[in-house]
């Protein structure tokens, strides 16, 4: 099974529909975090994202945010009005704003609270859980600490980015870790990280042979071909095939920001997020990035990244690189 990972500002559902209008692969997707604040209740705009109208293509699993018990416990019971099953529980997110909260990974150091947290929602919400983990946050030995904590609760999933949140998305995976550990997790395990093309994933794939589950981000960001090249192997793609695509694709995710945005400026700025990464798909990225980066009218910005998609060369699949070019967002 292959999931999309979380990317805030990203994987919304504007960019989930157009990805399944064109591309397969992805069973499930978890959306971005609805965050949780102390004295703050949830507000009514932060479940726009997983509407059940929205999600008809792509099914979907609702991330939460937060360290309070009783906001996790009536969100997951919203969530569950709207006929979701499962929600997900984000100890990952490695931002300093949201870590130095202890949110995120920032709860990672504090295991007794994760238990504590646990042993008050697991029994009063009327879905299932799973966790998107990093290993710790300073070290990756915490999670020596944190993995009996999860064994004693009926997760649904355990999601587990093998880094540790001072890394933020950078560095390499402490997989020596995950394979001292990988026999003693109760639970079933979604890997997450740095999978980025074939060679990639086949190479954690025979590491891991017992991992059945795995959660693509930034490299469906840089190929949206990805998930049905691992689930049926590396195959030619003809040039008008991937051009077609991708062309369809990137406009029908303009129509939905344009419709969800309304601002023009913000509309642009926002396609130039996601172009940092979408740059990836030609020779000459760097190029294509600083091009379209200077543009300021957004008329200009899609006749220029037009003539990009229908003409400049495209980049190997095996050859893109799942970052940002430039100084785009890190996810």
């Amino acid at each position: 099974m292959i999931y999309l990972a979380p990317m805030q500002g990203y994987t919304e559902a504007e960019f989930r529909l157009a990805w399944a209008m064109f591309f397969s692969g992805i069973d499930v997707a978890v959306s971005p975090f609805i965050p949780l604040s102390e004295g703050i209740v949830f507000r009514a705009k932060h479940l726009n994202d997983i509407m059940p109208g929205r999600n008809q293509k792509l099914a979907v699993v609702p991330q939460v945010l937060g360290n309070n018990s009783e906001q996790i416990i009536r969100l997951a019971r919203r969530i569950a009005d709207l006929g979701y099953e499962t929600i997900n529980w984000n100890l990952g997110c490695p931002k300093i704003s949201v870590a130095k909260k202890q949110r995120g990974s920032g709860l990672l150091p504090f295991p007794n609270k994760i238990r504590s947290i646990l042993d008050q929602v697991i029994p009063n919400i009327p879905v299932q859980l799973s966790i998107k983990t990093r290993l710790g946050f300073q070290s990756p030995d915490e999670f020596y600490e944190l993995l009996p904590v999860y064994n004693d609760y009926p997760l649904q999933s355990l999601i587990i980015h093998p880094r540790i949140g001072s890394q933020m998305y950078e560095g390499n995976l402490f997989l020596e870790v995950l394979d001292q550990t990988i026999n003693l997790v109760k639970h079933t395990i979604v890997f997450s990280g740095d999978i980025s093309n074939i060679r990639s994933f086949e190479a954690l794939r025979k590491r891991y042979p017992t991992i059945e589950h795995w959660m693509l981000g930034r490299g469906v960001l840089v190929n949206p071909f990805l998930p049905e090249i691992i689930l049926e192997g590396s195959r030619h793609l003809d040039e008008a095939t991937i051009r077609h695509k991708q062309y369809y694709f990137a406009e029908e995710l303009y129509c939905g920001l344009k419709d969800k945005l309304r601002n023009e400026h913000t509309v642009l700025n926002k396609l130039k997020d996601y172009w940092s990464y979408f740059a990836r798909w030609f020779t000459g990225e760097q190029q294509v990035f600083d091009t379209l980066s200077r543009l300021h009218s957004l008329k200009e910005f899609i006749h220029v990244s037009n003539i990009v998609l229908r003409n400049n060369p495209l980049a190997s699949f095996e050859t893109r690189i799942a970052r940002p070019v430039g100084k785009g967002i890190q996810v």
